[in-house]
């Protein structure tokens, strides 16, 4: 019977020994998680090369399209990624290249997507990618940040434009004007009579496609912010729109990679 206690003893004190070795080694390590079985350089090496394919379709897709819908060779439609791990950062925006030449978007007025033959090609381009290249990352309740910001130009708007409700009512919605906090309020009975209210409507006929023409953002945690902007120059190549999207732990399926504390 004693030798049966001794060798219990002996027992519990090697799995308390050993269980503090573990913990006290633990203590030496802190762990850095990225996408599994990559480092930290070989995602920003992926990140690079989907980035260079990724404009290359781009300039493709925008040689393809059909006449009614063809964006001006002034207009540049550019794609950037981002690989920061765990998020990932996509944003699409174009610019006009020549402001004294053709711009190939909104009229004067104009708000809706389809307005912007520009718009319209950025629009479907992030479909398409979010709807294929990115649909591992939009798995059921990912939470993605959408930044819309939509832009005028510097030509005041001299009688009240008709606002036909296609984005709802907005009454003292929070946004972001020419850079600082703004409630923004735009109904069918005040309509569009600032370039501010302009700038903003362009913001929601981006979110509206985004979030009734996009499959694998109806799944996901999505917050959106409207950045709207009143340009003082004048010209079609300040009326334009960007988005910006982060897509948070992208990289989260990982595997610890250890490295001592200095």
């Amino acid at each position: 019977m004693k030798k049966f206690l001794l060798a219990t003893i002996l027992i519990s004190l090697s799995v308390m020994c050993f269980g503090q070795e573990v913990e006290t080694v633990s203590e030496r390590f802190h762990y850095r998680y990225l996408k599994k079985e990559q480092t930290k350089e070989q995602i920003q090496k992926d990140n690079e090369e989907r980035q260079r394919n990724w404009q290359e379709e781009l300039e493709a897709m925008k040689a393809n399209l059909a006449e009614g819908q063809r964006v001006s060779d002034n207009v540049k439609v550019e794609v950037l990624t981002d690989a920061q791990p765990p998020d990932l950062i996509v944003s699409v925006a174009y610019e006009t290249l020549n402001l004294s030449e053709e711009a190939d978007d909104y009229a004067l007025g104009k708000y809706t997507i389809q307005s912007s033959n520009a718009c319209m090609l950025m629009c479907n381009f992030l479909k398409n990618k979010l709807e294929n290249d990115l649909s591992e990352y939009l798995k059921e309740g990912t939470k993605v940040d959408v930044k819309i910001t939509g832009a005028t130009d510097g030509v005041p708007i001299r009688s009240k434009i008709a606002y036909k409700g296609e984005y709802g009512e907005f009454t003292d919605k929070p946004i972001t004007l020419n850079g600082v906090p703004y409630n923004m309020t735009v109904t069918q009975k005040t309509g569009v009579t600032t370039n501010g209210q302009l700038a903003f409507l362009r913001t929601q006929g981006v979110e509206d496609f985004l979030k009734t023409q996009v499959e694998s953002l109806k799944h996901t945690e999505n917050t959106f912010q409207e950045f709207a902007v009143e340009n003082k120059e004048k010209g079609g190549g300040y009326r334009r729109v960007s988005v910006e999207m982060t897509i948070h732990d992208a990289f989260v399926d990982v595997e610890p990679e250890k490295t001592e504390k200095p």
